[in-house]
């Protein structure tokens, strides 16, 4: 791997394209940085110093900052030659990064003007493009933990990246996660993420559910070892099976809330019909209906109790349709579901699972192309490109 990315960048192999933390900064540029002390004459902001009045100059001329945070910034940094910056700010350009990414870069990292940009910033940003990431993804990953361009390419991103496809046997899962959470490849330590992972597998999760907890979920990999294994044993507490995905969800949904939120939501779901028994089993079947809005729980309570006619105990024995989408999901396929029933067309009771819960393909094919002669319109009423008027519509009971 090694040699075709050193190909990838004209490098022969037996040459080091990294430097080391001290060897950040290029001796030989003609910019440096000097600490200056919190206590600044108002003369220097007011631009009295040559110096430190092109340093604001160029911040907010060439990178895009408030007139606010170049002052703030020119307390910290001085830009004695706009030579090495004005590289490193065409550098970015090339790799995605836009006036809002810049700006906002500068802002929490302005020491990467004064960084090499061929050897220091230039293996990075090829690192990424070359792994998959796209340009946009990348700019706005990087303009929000710039620490990430501070890491050694070779002791620290390269291994992070191939300790990620070894735990997904995929590049592409490996990629998902820089694009989800960049923070795992900003933290302190490169193998905090796989000292986690050790903890889980300790703990009897299965592979898979570790691999789908840490591609969806990637900030758990670097969140304290001790809060980890306290959420553990509270999942483990609650009768969470180990094996199950829900054992993972509920880990997640233990890192995220606090205990009055999630006591909270729970009061929530009692309001809506469900007894105390019915909220543990909706709990410990999908852990993550606890993480939906109050709104989204009330409006998809109410719509699927008094519009489909479902009862609040089957809902508990299904808690995965709180999840869907109400205004782009159920609403419209309901609305088929009745056009069809209406017409004649769908004879018997369906379930709701196989109604809602399928894939946009399978219904689809199964509900809105195979009635297209029957019914030429469904697709655009489906789509919301048509609408219909529901008055005419009998009260027909539809789902079971």
């Amino acid at each position: 791997m090694w040699a075709i990315f050193c190909r990838r960048l004209r490098v022969s192999p037996k040459v080091s394209i990294f430097i080391s933390a001290p060897q950040f900064f290029a001796p030989q540029i003609a910019v440096f940085i000097k600490s200056f002390s919190s206590k600044i004459s108002s003369s220097d902001v007011n631009g009295d110093d040559p110096t430190q009045s092109f340093t604001i100059s160029y911040l907010i001329n060439s990178c895009g900052l408030s007139s606010k945070d170049a002052i703030s910034i020119s307390k910290k940094v001085t830009i004695k030659s706009p030579e090495n910056p004005d590289s490193v700010l065409e550098l970015l350009r090339e790799y995605g990064f836009t006036n809002a990414n810049i700006p906002k870069l500068i802002t929490r990292f302005p020491n990467v003007l004064f960084s090499c940009p061929k050897k220091t910033l230039l293996p990075k940003l090829e690192f990424f493009r070359s792994i998959g990431v796209p340009l946009d993804v990348l700019a706005r990953n990087l303009s929000t933990y710039p620490t990430i361009l501070w890491r050694s390419l070779e002791n620290y991103l390269i291994p992070s990246y191939d300790y990620l496809k070894a735990l997904f046997k995929s590049d592409e899962r490996a990629v998902n996660v820089f694009k989800r959470s960049p923070r795992v490849l900003a933290c302190g330590s490169p193998w905090v993420p796989s000292s986690n992972v050790a903890i889980l597998r300790e703990q009897g999760i299965p592979e898979s559910s570790i691999a789908s907890l840490m591609e969806y979920q990637p900030w758990l990999m670097v969140i304290g070892r001790e809060n980890l294994a306290s959420y553990i044993n509270r999942a483990a507490e609650m009768g969470f099976d180990r094996s199950k995905v829900a054992f993972a969800q509920a880990i997640q949904v233990f890192a995220q809330m606090s205990e009055s939120t999630l006591k909270h939501k729970m009061e929530v779901y009692r309001r809506c019909g469900w007894s105390e028994s019915e909220v543990s089993l909706a709990f410990l079947k999908f852990p993550l209906c606890m993480k939906y809005s109050e709104k989204k729980i009330m409006d998809n309570m109410d719509f699927l109790v008094n519009d489909l006619g479902l009862q609040p105990d089957a809902i508990a024995r299904l808690p995965t349709l709180l999840g869907l989408n109400l205004d782009g999901r159920m609403k419209p396929r309901y609305l088929v579901a009745r056009i069809l029933k209406e017409k004649g067309l769908l004879t018997g009771r369906i379930t709701v699972s196989s109604f809602l819960i399928m894939s946009e393909e399978k219904f689809l094919k199964r509900y809105v192309v195979n009635y297209g002669e029957d019914v030429p319109e469904l697709l655009d009423i489906y789509r919301g490109k048509l609408r219909v008027s529901e008055k005419g519509f009998s009260r027909q009971v539809i789902f079971k």
